[in-house]
């Protein structure tokens, strides 16, 4: 039997050695290009591998002769390179892709990946993996997958947090609100009267920031969000109804042109957009002449509806906040009261449905946000230049 067996392998080291030789020629090119090749039988045992590959792995060509191509795959990657083998065999000519780990002489594992040819019925009578070592990059990609899943767990629990504190709070904020619309301040003293009037106040900003974080969870989901043709015209009317009595007080010059009357958007996002904008443009006047607001909407070449709402007041230092003008809780101007997430809840709401927002603002010269709506723009109009309001 012993002598049997030495027969086999001296019998299988000649065919491989006449295998070498036969093709001597091909192998010598091969080896000049430098490339990663195995050579196997149609059962996986190799019949000879590139100088490249020697290098890669640690194993000399001499010792890959001793294994199955099978023996150096990482075992999870074993049933789906049998199926892939199994493929290509049964099929003259074919090439299939594959990839899996690949065992190296210090019994590491490398990624590789690249295309098995059929040569059984050619001169090679081989198949031939031509591969490269993407170890590297696979290594990166699962780093990034695990970073993405951290991240994305950390983001869901951030969610869970914001969701039970704005929910929790609610309660116990619309008590303390309800107490304070109920005290009687006449039977109080200034000192007192004093410490009421600060506690409103804070309740009063509480209420505000639980409001926000409950708004912002609502625009992190937007599977709840309806998109329907909104007439902006109309939406910016009803917003200036609300500002009509300031508009009125301080003498708002306030003209809009709506050559693009109508959008495929959500109702409530649009009108919560034009709100902040006119809060913010009415907030942040210049008190020494007279604020006037410019809103605009047209369409471009491609078929978007383009936005422009311009005003001539305070302006933001471009050079130093354009980077944070969109944040959460970023204030330009200190001397005026405010929570600073007015333009993030915009930008979100924008940005969320797919659409864009760009801001060109200068000191004391005005402010200019040009939004940009994608999707189902429908019905033009030819509306001229006309006050909205005065």
């Amino acid at each position: 039997m012993r002598q049997n067996f030495r027969w086999q392998e001296r019998h299988n080291t000649a065919h491989r050695m006449g295998y070498a030789e036969k093709n001597k020629n091909f192998l010598t090119i091969i080896e000049k290009c430098n490339e990663l090749i195995f050579f196997i039988k149609k059962n996986g045992d190799f019949i000879h591998v590139t100088t490249s590959t020697e290098q890669l792995f640690g194993f000399s060509n001499e010792e890959y002769l001793g294994f199955n191509i099978l023996d150096t795959v990482h075992p999870e990657d074993l049933d789906h390179t049998k199926e892939r083998l199994q493929l290509v065999v049964s099929s003259s000519g074919a090439n299939i892709n594959l990839k899996f780990r690949s065992r190296t002489k210090q019994s590491e594992y490398r990624w590789i990946e690249g295309v098995m040819t059929n040569l059984l019925d050619d001169s090679m009578q081989s198949l031939m993996f031509r591969f490269n070592d993407s170890t590297d990059r696979v290594n990166s990609e699962n780093e990034q997958a695990l970073l993405i899943q951290e991240f994305t767990k950390r983001n869901q629990d951030l969610n869970q947090f914001v969701y039970i504190i704005s929910h929790n709070l609610r309660t116990p904020l619309a008590n303390l609100i309800g107490l304070i619309n109920i005290l009687e301040t006449d039977l109080l003293d200034d000192y007192n009267k004093g410490i009421v009037d600060l506690f409103k106040c804070s309740t009063d900003r509480l209420s505000e920031t639980v409001f926000d974080l409950t708004h912002i969870l609502t625009l992190k989901d937007n599977q709840g969000v309806k998109l329907t043709k909104v007439n902006v015209q109309k939406a910016f009317e009803k917003v200036c109804h609300s500002f009509n009595e300031q508009i009125k007080q301080l003498g708002v010059l306030l003209t809009s042109n709506f050559d693009c009357t109508h959008i495929h958007f959500n109702k409530s996002y649009l009108e919560s957009i034009l709100m902040n904008l006119l809060s913010n443009a009415i907030k942040y006047r210049l008190h020494n002449r007279q604020l006037e607001i410019k809103v605009k909407l047209t369409r471009d070449e491609q078929n978007n509806c383009i936005l422009s709402f311009s005003d001539n007041g305070t302006g933001i230092d471009m050079e130093t906040n354009k980077d944070k003008l969109f944040g959460l809780h970023q204030r330009f101007h200190n001397h005026i009261t405010g929570n600073g997430v007015g333009l993030f809840i915009t930008k979100s709401q924008i940005t969320s449905l797919g659409g864009h927002i760009e801001v060109k603002s200068a000191v004391n010269e005005g402010t200019t946000f040009t939004i940009t709506f994608k999707g189902e723009n429908v019905n033009l109009s030819n509306q001229n230049h006309q006050p909205v309001l005065q």
